[in-house]
């Protein structure tokens, strides 16, 4: 069995049953293996928690414990029996005494211990994984940004309509203008721009933003040109699907009348971009970055861009280039697929076209949706570009998830076809891609309404804090995009954990971000230690193996919310809040 072979049987959680088959082979004493694999269990949990306590959470610690722990036992018991039967030896030739009877009961108490403890392999529960397999606090990757690693998360409560109910009923839907207030958006977007950019002038910030990408990318620390190019990769699936023809003539408008049971009728109000972030973000570029509006272009190629976005953008800024692959109605302009395959898929089984306005872009920023994803267990920044290539579906790489065909609820936990890790994920290829990941100067993730149990779900109200049953009210910002999924993910995994009961017609799937390998991407985006045996990433088809592409780690709680960074080491992430205090500082 190859080395790839056994882990994908540990994944599946039938290592057991192979170590088991493989002892009865050999014909090994089973006191003989309980002891070796006792003091190897033992040796191998002291040495990892004693110089780090937090370890004692890790997956791999928590797996070597009850051999351990069963060792130890097994040892002490022993050793009281010697001790008992001595002492019982010396007592047993006197009268009878209350000594004597003491004795006796500990005998058969320790006996029993040692009787009911396994000196054959531990035959522990099939126990289900789930959420992360690294502990928290533990850095991997080398972190990028004007300060590696860095994560801006913006939270205003005031941001949005608590009484919001993203229904038809009176147009009420979480897009609506009346829901947000855009004043209070507008700050929330400058002041995550300047904290990332290390300036409290804008322009000097986003001129900072620039300078480090290019360094990044290009090895030459220059600024924005002007004539250059923007795409702004924004999330709207849904809208290649639920308009109607109609609704697409009409300026592809949200649909004004629902009849029941219309299939497009259930996914209106879907958790995707909406008007307010992009909005500012267009304000920042045009009057602070200092970019011409005919040099930005705005879609979600797969998709449509749906009216009420539209809208809102092109009456403040009509020189803007909103794309569609459809049609250059209603001031759309027209975009084609590549003529030659520029996405090549690293376990060789594909290639992908994408679209000339990705090919031409001299940046892209890339704004997602904080959710939960039926397939994925999340979609952020990095399934964003499941829209991004040049068929007319996604369906082809869902392969590469942990939950390919949603074949199994993620309800059961763990349970998921293609979970675990150190498996071929697609989305280490969109990420590492020279027109897509690498180009990205700036990835954003509105977190304004937090999206349902999966990404064809409205917005829920979170109750972790500090959202306490409110609207998430959140934006965050990065230029690594590894460290900033690795965030996000640590605020779905925590929200949709099982325990916290959201609105059930939107929670089919409510512990869809905790199946085991949700993170697995981040893992081998990180490091090229953890990818799958065979695979070597190289999107681009160039013959040189993609380098780390950021930092992943997980915070040390939900409470404290620290990373590595935050606790004063060099390496892995550090989350900035705005308000500062949501993170607790350093000890």
């Amino acid at each position: 069995m190859s080395k790839h072979d056994k882990l994908k049987s540990m994944d599946n959680k039938n290592w057991y049953k192979n170590f088991q088959g493989w002892v009865n082979r050999r014909n090994l004493p089973g006191t003989l293996l309980f002891i070796l694999l006792g003091i190897g269990s033992t040796i191998w949990f002291l040495c990892r928690v004693i110089p780090k306590p937090s370890r004692a959470s890790y997956p791999c610690v928590r797996a070597v414990a009850p051999f351990m722990s069963g060792f130890v036992l097994y040892l002490f018991s022993i050793g009281s029996i010697s001790m008992i039967m001595r002492r019982l030896t010396v007592n047993i030739r006197k009268p009878f005494s209350l000594t004597s009877v003491i004795l006796i009961i500990l005998l058969f108490s320790f006996t029993a211990i040692n009787i009911t403890s396994d000196t054959s392999v531990i035959s522990a529960q099939d126990k289900v994984l789930t959420g992360p397999q690294d502990g928290p606090n533990s850095p991997v990757g080398i972190g990028r940004g004007v300060k590696p690693g860095l994560v801006v998360w913006a939270w205003n409560p005031s941001a949005t309509n608590e009484n919001c109910r993203n229904t038809i009923e009176n147009s009420d839907w979480f897009f609506s203008p009346s829901n947000t207030d855009s004043k209070v958006v507008s700050k929330m977007v400058s002041d995550a721009v300047t904290k990332l950019g290390g300036s409290s002038d804008s322009r000097k910030s986003w001129d900072a933003l620039f300078r480090q990408h290019n360094k990044t990318i290009h090895g030459k620390k220059r600024g924005y040109s002007q004539g250059e190019k923007i795409f702004i990769k924004i999330n709207q699936g849904t809208a290649s699907w639920a308009l109607s023809k109609e609704d697409q003539n009409n300026g592809y408008t949200v649909p004004g009348e629902i009849k029941q049971g219309q299939r497009r009728g259930r996914f209106t109000g879907a958790t995707e971009t909406a008007p307010f972030i992009v909005l500012e973000l267009l304000r920042e570029l045009v009057n602070s970055a200092g970019v011409s509006q005919e040099n930005i272009y705005i879609g979600d190629p797969i998709s449509h861009i749906f009216g009420h976005n539209y809208e809102a953008w092109h009456s403040e800024f009509p020189n803007v280039k909103y794309v569609d692959k459809f049609s250059d109605n209603f001031s759309r302009t027209l975009i084609k697929p590549t003529e030659k395959d520029l996405l090549f898929y690293s376990d060789k089984k594909q290639t992908d076209k994408l679209f000339d306005v990705l090919e031409q872009a001299d940046y892209m920023i890339n704004v997602a949706s904080l959710k939960p994803h039926g397939s994925a267990g999340i979609s952020l920044t990095s399934k964003n570009h499941f829209g991004s290539h040049a068929r007319r579906s996604a369906s082809h790489l869902h392969y590469a998830l942990v939950a390919p065909l949603w074949e199994e609820s993620p309800r059961q936990v763990g349970k998921a076809s293609n979970g675990g890790y150190r498996k071929y994920r697609v989305l280490v290829d969109l990420m590492g891609s020279r027109y897509l990941g690498q180009n990205t100067m700036l990835f954003i993730v509105d977190g304004l309404y937090g999206g349902g149990s999966d990404e064809t779900k409205g917005p829920v109200k979170y109750f972790m804090a500090p959202f306490n049953n409110d609207w998430s009210n959140s934006i965050f910002m990065s230029q690594d995009q590894v460290a900033l999924e690795s965030v996000c993910y640590d605020f779905l995994r925590n929200e949709w954990n099982g325990v916290n009961k959201h609105d059930p017609s939107n929670s089919v799937f409510e512990e869809g971000p905790n199946l085991y390998g949700v993170d697995d991407h981040l893992h081998q985006a990180a490091d090229s230690k953890n990818w799958p045996e065979g695979i070597v990433y190289d999107p681009d088809n160039s013959g040189k193996p993609l380098q780390s592409l950021g930092v992943h780690e997980h915070w040390n709680n939900s409470i404290n919310r620290q990373y590595s960074g935050n606790m004063g080491f060099k390496n892995g992430i550090t989350l900035v809040s705005v308000p500062d205090t949501l993170v607790r500082k350093r000890n």
